[in-house]
């Protein structure tokens, strides 16, 4: 679990790692690229077999432009727990934003369960403002575990 510091803060990152983009980028245009390449000339010039080939570029497309898309806004995300205030950070390689959460901004501070078909189910800490803005951790192995991290946040925002 995520230790408190010297200086009194708890720090939560869920990283995404630069190899992580670089595979989803490169992925997302591979499946863009390689069909639109190799299938282009089904298509032009027209005949009955050009609408086949088109149905596999676009189901192409359909794969990769959801992995470029992963790749450049997913964000990385920072919570930083102080007594009064939590600072949530999300940056991407386009944007960086900030999120001041004071404890008269919180309307719901629980657990939500990820149920897994390859596993057994995982835990999250799920922040909700008044804003209706909603800040996830990462994922916990058990409730147990996410009870307490739950927990250590409210303990360190609260100073108790």
């Amino acid at each position: 679990m995520d230790e408190i510091s010297r200086d009194g803060r708890l720090r939560h990152d869920i990283p995404m790692h630069v190899a992580k983009r670089l595979f989803l980028g490169l992925a997302g245009l591979f499946c863009i690229v390689m069909p639109t390449w190799e299938l282009y000339r089904g298509i032009w010039p027209l005949s009955v077999a050009s609408p086949f080939f088109l149905f596999i570029i676009f189901g192409a497309y359909a794969v990769g432009i959801p992995l470029v898309y992963a790749a450049i806004f997913s964000p990385a995300v920072r919570w930083i727990v102080r007594r009064g205030r939590i600072d949530i950070v999300l940056r991407n390689p386009i944007f960086l934003r900030r999120h001041h959460v004071l404890p008269g901004d919180i309307t719901s501070f629980g657990l939500r369960t990820i149920e897994w078909d390859s596993g057994g189910p995982t835990y999250t800490v799920v922040l909700t403002t008044v804003n209706g803005e909603v800040f996830e951790t990462r994922d916990f192995e058990t409730t147990k575990t996410a009870e307490m991290f739950r927990d250590r946040i409210k303990s360190v925002l609260t100073g108790a």
